[in-house]
């Protein structure tokens, strides 16, 4: 089972270095027995609903932007979840060729990559890093790659390179085009992706910021890029000490953080918490701060349960300007090349272009309107379209148990992957105020069995090489069915009933 922070905490690679408001919608026990009457009021406007999870997705690293797969992904990700940009690691890895030696520079392959990511309709998510040999302090590198994590030898050498990189983007596509960019400085710089102290970060930080902003400065730039939302207080007093710009503060979050880091004392929240905990945390830290309207962007979180999927969605509402999700694909190459088919790392789709229920789970989230609608506490999102119509989305998470509370790319430990975890189906009854005359509903639901090739691939027997008319198969099993039209009650409230298994969710779409 890969765990990514376990690894990180222990490769030989590198060698280095009180809450705002209640959380209503976790008063619901995930996974409690019995039927549930909701409520929801198709009249009633409560606010808007901002798809803040579609600013952005993560990937591996830059130069796998070549590659056939990762452009197919790319385009189908983009087409059905609605991703604006994508994020990745290594942009200035000796494998792209952007700097051979001190001040000779080449971006063709960040021109390739940039130009496909833009023709179709998504923008980069400038991430700087890592750091070209040429320029390097030392030979500490990380994963399968050799990422070089070191600071520079010469932190002139490195402004020039981001002035010269910045300048580029600018000439190419226009400062109306990169000024809606976000310029990333590294990637977790307190733990082992960084070789260096957290004061030679910031100073990385206030070299980068000065030569982006030396270009334009509408350009926007943010940091500190930390794991488990460390630095964030700390990163805000340098800029104001220092008198820099932070247009956006960054962070990662994973469930399965430890908790005293995240916290700074030993509290138990559980694995469902930990997410919309933390945002609620680092956001007072933020608000507490000099500058304490500084937008919180958290650039990686990830899961493969699309009713966890969902609920963190609605647990962070408000709490962060974007929540990117890591990764959009599976050609993901830190511990190396991955072993085939339904491997243990991350990605929405898989080998071979083969879907997950994770990718659907985002889908069905893309359907939903910018207005929200009055619902009562628990998991259910009600919206409102542009066109009027209205659709609501609901989902049975069950409570992740210790075997399966890895919070990584591991499909096969996620409720959706198949695990035999507590809990079971819930009946949802559902009384819809403000629909009369509404004659039918759509039905489009992920489970277990549904939206996943997984129950096809483990009765072929579990092929880590399948063949292509297997290839096929998992393919089309992969796929979510069409929605199904059911009959309404009539009156008002209209009445409905829904029965979700375990970590399902299900869109309900009722059309005009």
């Amino acid at each position: 089972m890969f765990n990514r922070r376990d690894f990180i905490a222990h490769t030989s690679l590198v060698a280095a270095g009180t809450l705002a408001r209640p959380l209503s919608a976790l008063n619901h026990l995930p996974g409690s027995p019995g039927d549930e009457i909701v409520s929801i009021n198709f009249d009633k406007v409560v606010g808007p609903l901002p798809h803040y999870w579609e600013k952005a997705c993560g990937s591996d690293r830059a130069i796998i932007g070549l590659r056939e797969q990762w452009r197919k992904d790319l385009i189908r990700v983009h087409r059905e979840t609605g991703m604006e940009s994508v994020r990745f690691h290594g942009l200035f890895n000796d494998e792209m060729g952007v700097e051979r030696s001190p001040g000779t520079f080449n971006f063709l392959y960040i021109d390739k990559i940039y130009d496909f990511m833009l023709d179709n309709g998504v923008r980069p998510f400038v991430e700087l890093s890592f750091m070209p040999e040429a320029l390097a302090s030392s030979a500490n590198r990380i994963f399968s790659y050799k990422g070089n994590v070191s600071p520079p030898r010469n932190g002139q050498d490195w402004y020039d390179l981001v002035k010269a990189f910045t300048g580029h983007c600018v000439k190419r596509y226009g400062i109306r085009e990169v000024s809606g960019w976000k310029f990333e400085v590294w990637n977790e710089p307190n733990i082992d992706f960084w070789a260096g102290s957290q004061a030679q970060y910031f100073e990385l930080y206030r070299q980068s910021v000065l030569a982006i902003k030396s270009v334009d400065k509408r350009l926007q730039v943010g940091g500190p890029s930390t794991a488990q939302l460390q630095w964030v207080p700390q990163m805000i007093q340098f800029c104001t000490d220092q008198n820099l710009p932070l247009d956006f503060a960054s962070s990662h979050v994973y469930p399965n953080d430890p908790q005293t880091v995240l916290f700074g004392k030993d509290t138990h929240y559980s694995f469902e918490q930990v997410i919309p905990r933390g945002l609620e945390f680092v956001s007072s830290q933020i608000k507490a701060s000099p500058r304490p309207d500084t937008p919180l962007w958290i650039t990686e979180w990830s899961s493969q349960n699309p009713a966890f999927i969902a609920d963190t969605i609605k647990n962070c509402i408000g709490l962060v300007e974007s929540l990117s999700y890591w990764t959009f694909n599976n050609d993901f190459e830190e511990l190396g090349v991955p072993t085939g088919i339904f491997n243990t790392t991350f990605g929405m789709i898989d080998q071979w272009g083969i879907a997950r229920p994770s990718l659907h789970a985002f889908a069905l989230l893309h359907q939903l309107g910018e207005k929200r609608l009055q619902a009562d506490n628990g998991p259910v999102l009600a919206t409102e379209r542009a066109d009027g119509s209205k659709c609501l989305l609901l989902w049975n998470l069950i409570a992740a148990s210790d075997k399966s509370a890895i919070a990584n790319g591991n499909p096969l430990d996620s409720g959706a992957g198949g695990n035999d975890e507590a809990g079971g189906p819930r009946t949802f009854h559902l009384k819809l105020h403000g629909l009369s005359g509404q004659k039918t509903v759509r039905v489009q639901q992920i489970d277990r069995k549904t939206g996943t090739a997984l129950p096809a691939w483990q009765s072929m027997g579990r092929p880590a090489s399948p063949s292509a008319e297997q290839i096929a198969q998992l393919r089309s099993a992969a796929e979510l069915p069409a929605p199904q039209t059911r009959p309404l009650t009539p009156g008002n409230p209209t009445e409905f009933s829904v029965v979700l298994p375990p970590d399902a969710v299900v869109l309900l779409e009722f059309e005009r």
